[in-house]
């Protein structure tokens, strides 16, 4: 289902004293870091390590570079109505020297239907997903989207698969009504085509313990109806008894295949609970990829219930190799204001040495992107976290290490705000919603990952919303040659 920045550059002594309060990596502006911040080393290439570009995830147009699909949404004045939110999907493809906004497609109104205008707040009431994989095998990488649509009083759902091509998008096919909710591509059977994974809405709190069926759709699939090469189902729901709302995949255990996991929620008055529960029943599993499809392999300490140190356990949010062994990790959420990573290892996630690690108060649950922005191998993360008050918000940069993430290595965390970057006046109470939506990406191709911090004013009148982008460096983001680009210039040739 269902994603910066560093400092200002400021001379050395004041950078070891701003350790104590925000972090510091070094300025990510040519500067060598502070003796205390030596570069991170690469990590050694595991000898599982799967090489995860074999297949295409993220390259639209094929030409080598990875191009970055954003949802989003413009606040649009109308002379009669007045103004109205409007969605603005679009492609924005990486290119030497920065991705050109003038280049960037649009999705919206072209290949996908707007969802209604909502007000006042689009983005908390917005549940269509995307992501990407190259699904019909021909090298460039395509866009799977799902959202509602009004068709007359109510809200139905749609999903279409968006063909990519040398152009960029190039034509949609709409996935039958019969087709689950996507929730994520894969390599689930190690074939090298990537393969779709939908699951079926949850059981409700049914006391009948109806089945929740995960369906792969195993590629490649063909663009006249999206019919796969062949189908695999298995019961995620332990024949009723959970409610998964929850999926992520990738290669835990290192053997070359995707694998997923899975978590469940319920409802304080779910009728299940008038019921005996079996003990066997767990409300996170991870489920082994294999030539045959996918296997149960237990539970997933740290994201379980019953392994965790927290008594709902913890919510998986997104994946990426935090330490570098080869293992994709998984990042979570634990009650919407704190994050833990949980590494893989060969025996599946949370099983290995390293176990888990608490990661502090992350607003991983709202906005989390994966990516390598000191291009060093590992995967760093970037998410909004809390500033001094509410209308304060902030972004945090933990960059991966040998040992994955760390809330207390100052040199690899970094803290970016609003008032770091944006020099135009801030009023008292002005709410910019600063990081509601971030994205990791190297659209300039450079081998280090931009960071992309959304904002738009919600107070009148009104300011354009848009992207920082924060150019990615061997210490981290640089915020000394921020970039802004407003949300309705993407895709506006």
């Amino acid at each position: 289902m269902y994603p910066p920045h560093r400092l200002a550059a400021i001379p050395a002594l004041l950078c070891v004293a701003a350790l104590l309060l925000t972090g510091c990596s070094g300025g990510g502006d040519g500067k060598p870091a502070p003796p205390s911040c030596s570069p991170a080393e690469p990590p050694p290439r595991s000898p599982t390590e799967r090489d995860r570009d074999t297949v295409n995830r993220d390259d639209i147009n094929g030409d080598g570079h990875a191009d970055m699909v954003v949802n989003n949404w413009d606040w649009a004045m109308d002379p009669k109505a007045g103004g109205e939110w409007h969605n603005s999907r679009f492609v924005a493809f990486a290119a030497p020297g920065g991705t050109k906004p003038s280049a960037a497609v649009r999705l919206t109104g072209r290949y996908v239907k707007p969802v209604p205008s909502l007000t006042p707040s689009p983005f908390a009431d917005d549940t269509s997903t995307q992501f990407t994989g190259d699904l019909d095998d021909d090298g460039h990488a395509d866009i799977v989207v799902s959202n509602r649509v009004l068709r007359g009083e109510k809200l139905m759902p749609e999903q279409h698969v968006i063909w990519g091509g040398p152009d960029g998008p190039a034509g949609a096919t709409k996935l039958p009504a019969g087709v689950r909710p996507a929730t994520a591509v894969g390599d689930f059977d190690d074939d090298g085509a990537l393969d779709l994974l939908t699951l079926a809405a949850d059981p409700d709190g049914d006391a009948d313990l109806k089945p929740q069926h995960a369906t792969v759709l195993h590629g490649p699939l063909n663009r006249d109806g999206g019919v796969p090469r062949t189908t695999s189902s298995l019961d995620v729901g332990h024949g009723g008894w959970a409610s998964v709302e929850h999926t992520v995949v990738g290669d835990f255990d290192g053997d070359g295949r995707d694998d997923l996991v899975t978590k469940a929620e319920y409802d304080e008055e779910d009728a299940r609970f008038e019921e005996d529960m079996p003990e066997d029943v767990i409300d996170a599993t991870f489920y082994r990829g294999t030539a045959e499809g996918l296997k149960p392999a237990g539970s997933v300490p740290g994201i379980t219930s019953t392994e965790s140190d927290y008594p709902d356990g913890s919510t998986p949010v997104a994946t990426g190799d935090f330490d570098g062994d080869g293992h994709q990790d998984i990042l979570a959420s634990q009650d919407d204001e704190r994050a833990v990573a949980v590494y893989g290892s060969d025996k599946g996630p949370g099983r290995g040495k390293s176990r888990a690690s608490r990661l502090g108060k992350l607003r991983t649950a709202l906005s989390a992107a994966v990516g390598d922005v000191n291009g060093d191998g590992r995967d760093d993360i970037a998410t909004r976290s809390q500033g001094k008050n509410s209308r304060n918000d902030q972004v945090t940069v933990m960059l991966g290490g040998k040992d994955g993430l760390s809330a207390s290595d100052t040199c690899r965390n970094i803290t970016i705000d609003r008032s770091s970057i944006d020099p135009s006046p801030q009023r008292s109470g002005d709410d910019s919603y600063f990081g509601w939506d971030v994205h990791l990406a190297d659209l300039d191709t450079d081998g280090h990952d931009e960071l992309l911090i959304s904002t738009f004013g919600s107070n009148k009148p009104r300011k354009d919303g848009g992207y920082w982008i924060l150019r990615g460096t061997k210490d981290g983001p640089s915020t000394t040659d921020p970039r802004f680009i407003k949300t309705k210039d993407f895709g506006r040739g």
